[in-house]
């Protein structure tokens, strides 16, 4: 079975897909006299190295996803060419009726929807030679022709857990130089039909597995020492039982030490119950922080692409408490969506900073998925959709270990924003996260809001201009790459990651690649950008008191424990707004110790520990402050 996925440092996912397909089928009788089982493809290999190990195969199995499916067609020519007599099938989300594969000649059956039962009876029926009409949803190749069997809508079986049926065990034993992380599901489907969603067209209903079975599996985790476990559940917190599952995690991190971390994709319907699971998981030191998605914040675009978002009033308490209670959120947003225009696109990012989302705006390009609606021709036609062929984008995976290039189909323009439009919303998203959410400039904007009234997307936009009036400073430098890249993808040779030995063998998101840039040269960005943001500020001694507290407060590799004496109580009026509240800035002398904790000092580490790991949990910013006498 092959489902080769990306590594994240030392960490890798199973191959839970392709285990789940075997748990389920080898329940069977017939398979489990006719068939053996070989071993998973879970690595992206050297392909020489993967032959090496296949040893004269009657059937592969292709889990397929964006991030391997080009991976894996080359590896079935491979296979067809040396062994042609194996039976190559494919299936996953990547899978659907226009397909490259399906006119390939090294794919012999192709799979749609719903894989469990399906798989299980292609199975029973290569082995005693029954027709593979009676199963729906598949294509297969028959004496050069291609046969597509009946569609039909499939009910969710109940799963078979790979986790307890022992079927990841051997890799456990086997595998010594990576750290498996383990995915979960307690229910499968999505009540959502999301347009820009695979989800929304193949899996409208919600299944609940049994809860036995689920505690037992968590049982498993904290046995064989798991250390991050992922719920692919669509809305994790949407029932009752969700609570119950998070207090079994957590007792057993309590008892074992393991799992250590756990992180889902939460109910959009139940922000408080969604609340109370983090905050639990925050106490216990599980959290990887909370996802408020909202996509867009422009109605007109919510309508189109079939969503509807929490009111902004109850998302603005729900940030206080959060922020009260310590535990990181995130927002996302999507760009490229039907209906949203720069304006729109800019008026979201300020209503999320409004509302107090300083830390983590999630930005995503759309992407054009297989199965999701907004790739059906009708769709596309009717919003001016146009997509662009990148280079497939798994942040924070090693850059310059896999030699087979995947891709993603992004939208770069529609009928309510043109291509010029798509990259300076692209451009003002990424400023907005690489010098706020990362909190370069973002005291400074915080400050000029809510004391003279300048929007914060406001000032980005002049910080852009400034980067472009003057493209010989590190601003517009970044500014200038940034651009490149995005005109890039336009051509059709671009990607949306950064890649510098510099910092180690990752790849960056762009914001994060703007920020570290901005580290790599420090003193000069400082030096360079000093007039612009006093410019804006009436009163110079307010703003070279506050300039010492904005380039103390950001942890840089140069960062170390000091002593500092301000003219205003910066902190306690950062610490008011950043719980959605506000008191006026106090005057007076205030001595603060900041305490920015371990800091590495070499890029590549503090890239990694500072910026990717810290960020999540708001570790880039030094939190550590207390009053001195």
């Amino acid at each position: 079975m092959a489902q080769p996925n990306s590594q994240y440092g030392d960490s890798i996912y199973f191959p839970y897909t392709a285990g789940s397909l075997l748990a389920f089928a080898f329940e069977d009788e017939c398979v489990k006299t006719h068939y053996r089982f070989a071993g998973y493809i879970y690595k992206k290999e050297d392909l020489d190295a993967v032959m090496e190990r296949i040893q004269n195969p009657d059937f592969i199995g292709f889990c397929c996803y964006v991030w391997n499916y080009e991976y894996n067609k080359a590896l079935a020519k491979r296979i067809k060419a040396k062994y042609p007599h194996c039976i190559t099938a494919f299936g996953g989300h990547q899978i659907y009726e226009k397909s490259d594969i399906i006119d390939s000649d090294f794919a012999d059956i192709v799979m749609f929807g719903e894989g469990e039962e399906n798989f299980k009876n292609l199975l029973v029926a290569l082995c005693t030679g029954e027709s593979l009409d009676a199963i729906p949803n598949i294509m297969y190749r028959q004496s050069g022709q291609k046969i597509f069997t009946e569609k039909a809508v499939k009910p969710i079986l109940e799963r078979v857990s790979p986790y307890l049926g022992g079927w990841f065990d051997e890799l456990l034993e086997s595998e010594k130089e990576l750290e498996f992380s383990a995915v979960l599901e307690t229910n499968r489907g999505c009540p959502n039909r999301c347009a820009f969603c695979d989800w929304g067209n193949i899996k409208a209903r919600v299944h609940q597995y049994g809860a036995e079975q689920v505690f037992k599996e968590i049982d498993w985790f904290s046995e064989k020492k798991i250390e991050y476990v992922y719920c692919a559940d669509g809305n994790f917190g949407l029932f009752g039982r969700d609570m119950e599952f998070v207090d079994y995690f957590i007792s057993l991190k309590q008892k074992n030490g393991y799992p250590q971390k756990f992180q889902a994709t939460y109910s959009k319907t139940n922000p408080e119950t969604v609340f109370a699971i983090n905050k639990k998981l925050n106490e216990a030191g599980m959290s990887k922080g909370a996802t408020l998605s909202f996509q867009s914040m422009d109605e007109t675009v919510l309508n189109n692409i079939n969503r509807q978002n929490m009111p902004l009033s109850k998302f603005k308490k729900l940030m206080r408490l959060y922020h009260e209670s310590g535990i990181p959120t995130y927002s996302e947003i999507i760009l490229g969506l039907p209906g949203e225009t720069y304006t729109s696109f800019k008026a979201g990012l300020e209503q999320l900073l409004e509302y107090g989302q300083h830390m983590a705006i999630n930005l995503f390009n759309c992407e054009v998925l297989n199965n999701a609606r907004m790739n059906d021709a009708d769709y596309l036609q009717q919003f001016g959709i146009k997509s662009s062929r990148i280079e497939q984008y798994q942040y924070h995976t090693e850059a310059f270990r896999e030699s087979i290039q995947e891709y993603s189909n992004i939208v770069s323009s529609t009928d309510s924003m043109p291509q010029a439009d798509w990259i300076d919303s692209n451009v003002i998203g990424v400023f907005v996260r690489a010098f706020h959410n990362l909190g370069i400039f973002q005291c400074y904007a915080i400050y000029l809001h809510k004391e003279l009234n300048i929007r914060y997307t406001d000032f980005y936009e002049k910080f852009i201009a400034f980067c472009a009036a003057h493209p010989d400073t590190v601003g517009g430098n970044i500014l200038t790459w940034l651009r490149t890249k995005y005109e890039e993808v336009l051509a059709g040779n671009g990607s949306l990651t950064y890649k510098d030995r510099v910092f180690g063998k990752l790849q960056w998101p762009l914001e994060e690649a703007c920020f570290l840039m901005v580290i790599k040269d420090l003193e000069r960005f400082r030096a360079e950008t000093d007039d612009f943001v006093a410019s804006f500020f009436q009163d110079k001694a307010v703003f070279e008191d506050l300039k010492a507290y904005q380039q103390t407060v950001v942890k840089t590799p140069q960062s170390h424990p000091v002593t500092l004496t301000f003219r205003h109580d910066w902190y306690r009026y950062f610490r008011t707004i950043y719980l959605n509240d506000y008191a006026p800035l106090e005057r007076g002398i205030y001595t603060m110790r900041f305490d920015p904790g371990e800091i590495r000092k070499a890029l590549p580490e503090f890239a990694i520990h500072t910026i990717w790991y810290g960020r999540r949990g708001g570790q880039n910013i030094v939190s550590d402050i207390r009053y001195t006498d």
